[in-house]
């Protein structure tokens, strides 16, 4: 057999052929014997650096297994019934994320983070350490799926297997799994859906890509993927602009225009089963809007300022904080909007140079921005605009622009190219430091907002769950130090006149508890129930009562006010109505242990010692050191001989 033909140098800014790929290698069978040998040890070797980034990924994030729930871990996951029982699917994917608390109406439709809770609740209990494993291991896949997407659009056939581990897509993978400003989406539970949506939203990319250059099954399994990564989270939908992108940047394909709609039709089919489940599920498109006082001006100005605030914390991970302040612009020519507008207009151009320069740096580009865009109407997310845990997609092209930058190094500057992996392996090790110390900060909701507070001295809502977390730890006097910071900074705070009424309440100063839980009344169901305790302990109890039909009118599901209103009628002799709400309590929580108590003590005062005893029992069942009820059982059973 002749001499196989030598193969030719691809350069990162040469246009990619028809099937975007390097000539390729001769099969094992034309071969010389003794290279057909090799081949075992070398298929072996090529998945050194797949094993080395998942070391490396887990290893990042491995202390954050020791973390605890935080912040709205504690709601989904510790408080969440539907993920209890596998019963409850059909409500899981016909409501919103939040309906399992109550009726509350949601932006988000996320079905999938509900089952995967579920899934790691049969195998792992309450143990927080078995959810955040789920979390890293997909930041592992999400890696891997990173260095292979990466390898697959930047083929260097220079490269040998043994010098993979210094490649362009290893190192920008290697950053990837390393940098700080993935700590939100990964070491906080709840991050879950970003880090699942990323892992299925590259996969879907990578197998279009693989169906692109001749892989005829990878279509459905992208598709297939592209489908669940859409009821994981709703950014998943700009992946057919992404795919139009690859297509007409990268693959350049000699196929007509009605063969190529004949491709991206299916995923426009997708994308739009998905809007109309979510519409039916939610009941409109966007139910709540978040920031309603802001006018469609100030909603457009004050996208620049965020998306400068983005490049800059990718290019930056610094003081990385969980709840980063909005303190939207309201005109044009404020600083902060006149040097983001300079940030974008640079940015413009930047991107026009590649995209008459290098196409494959202007995908990098648009793999940044096209994720974004969801995030950038404000007035559909609920909570705070900005937020750390947005940005774990978009790093993706963060890190492909370093590999295209590290590759043409290589090739114009062969010289520095040793230099330039030196430094972005420094930078790695700079990243894996600031993420360890990050995942602490996350360790229990004390640190977590500690930190917050510090960062954010001017948030309302930091310092209202600082105050929060010193309360649950008996710590009231600090409570009621940040519950007032919170009312000095948004006066109106209605939660935080609740929680400061709370805490006066636990200290004993009554008149103060019930000033602000007057203050916090209006509209907050949670007040009046506060409210009416306070009077029911005073023996005020026509006024215990009438607070909790009002908070029974605002909430008619307010399984605590069920249980109050009760203990109230069976205060004022009125057993009949007692016994009512006791059963209604017990018809939103079944295995309730003290709804049962209640119901059997209420039983008792009426003489219906059999149905008391029944209810007593089920009490113990549920909550086997219950004394209270185990010695009630006992009074009963003692008289009936």
């Amino acid at each position: 057999m002749g001499k196989a033909p030598r193969e030719k140098k691809v350069s990162v800014n040469e246009a990619r052929g028809h099937e975007g790929r390097p000539e390729k290698e001769l099969k094992p069978s034309q071969e010389s014997p003794s290279k057909s040998s090799l081949q075992t040890p070398a298929s072996i070797i090529k998945f050194i650096p797949i094993v080395i980034l998942v070391l490396v990924s887990f290893g990042v994030y491995f202390n954050a297994l020791f973390c605890d729930f935080v912040y709205d871990d504690k709601v989904q996951i510790l408080e969440n019934p539907w993920i209890k029982n596998i019963g409850n699917i059909p409500a899981i994917f016909s409501r919103s994320v939040w309906s399992f608390q109550s009726d509350m109406p949601s932006n988000y439709y996320r079905p999938l983070m509900h089952i995967v809770y579920m899934i790691n609740y049969h195998l792992f209990g309450l143990k927080p350490w078995g959810f955040h494993l789920v979390n890293i291991l997909f930041h592992c896949g999400v890696t891997v799926l990173v260095f292979l997407v990466i390898r697959r659009l930047l083929p260097d056939p220079r490269t040998s297997v043994s010098a993979a581990y210094l490649s362009p897509p290893f190192i920008a993978a290697i950053l990837f799994a390393s940098h700080p400003i993935h700590t939100e989406a990964v070491t906080w539970i709840a991050g879950l859906p970003d880090v699942a949506f990323t892992f299925f939203y590259l996969l879907s990319f990578y197998l279009y890509v693989l169906f692109r250059d001749g892989f005829k099954r990878g279509y459905i399994l992208s598709l297939l993927s592209f489908s669940v990564a859409t009821i994981f989270k709703e950014p998943a939908l700009t992946l057919p602009v992404l795919l139009v992108a690859y297509d007409y940047l990268l693959k350049k394909s000699d196929e007509n225009i009605l063969a190529g709609l004949r491709i991206y039709i299916p995923y426009a089919a997708v994308s739009g089963v998905y809007l109309l489940v979510r519409c039916l599920a939610l009941r409109s498109f966007v139910p709540l809007e978040s920031y309603a006082a802001l006018s469609t001006y100030q909603s457009i100005i004050n996208v620049f300022p965020l998306f400068s605030d983005y490049i800059a914390s990718l290019l930056w991970p610094v003081g990385l904080n969980l709840w980063h302040s909005f303190h939207p612009a309201s005109s044009l020519f404020e600083a902060k909007v006149l040097i983001s507008l300079v940030v974008a207009v640079l940015s413009f151009i930047v991107a026009v140079a590649t995209y008459r320069k290098n196409r494959l740096l202007f995908f990098s580009l648009l793999l940044v921005v096209v994720p974004l865009l969801p995030v950038f109407y404000i007035k559909a997310i609920s909570g705070k605009p900005f937020a750390e845990r947005y940005l774990y997609l978009p790093s993706v092209g963060f890190v492909f622009t370093v590999a295209i930058c590290l590759a043409w190094a290589r090739e114009r500057l062969p010289r520095a190219a040793n230099v330039t992996t030196i430094v972005f392996i420094v930078i790695a090790g700079l990243y894996t430091v600031g993420t360890m110390t990050r995942n602490n900060v996350w360790l229990n909701d004390l640190t977590l907002w500690s930190d917050t507070v510090m960062k954010s001295p001017d948030s309302a809502d930091a310092h209202f769950d600082l105050g929060n977390e010193y309360k649950s730890q008996g710590q009231l006097d600090k409570a009621v130090i940040e519950q007032q910071a919170a009312l000095r900074l948004k006066p109106d705070f209605s939660d935080a006149h609740n929680s400061l009424g709370v805490a006066y309440k636990s200290l004993g100063q009554l008149d103060k508890a019930v000033a602000e839980f007057q203050a916090a009344a209006s509209g907050s169901a949670e007040a009046h129930i506060n409210l009416g305790s306070v009077y029911l302990s005073q023996g005020q109890l026509d006024k215990a009562v009438a607070e909790f039909q009002v908070a029974l009118q605002l909430r008619p599901d307010y399984f605590d006010a069920h249980i109050d209103l009760g203990s109230a009628y069976a205060s004022q002799g009125q057993l009949d109505k007692a016994v009512a709400e006791f059963q209604e309590a017990l018809r939103l929580k079944p295995d309730h242990a003290k709804a049962h108590y209640n119901l059997g003590l209420a039983y008792t005062l009426q003489r219906q010692l059999d149905k008391a005893i029944s209810e007593l029992q089920e009490a113990l069942l549920l909550k086997p050191d219950y004394n209270d009820a185990r010695r009630l059982l006992n009074n009963i059973v003692t008289r009936r001989h």
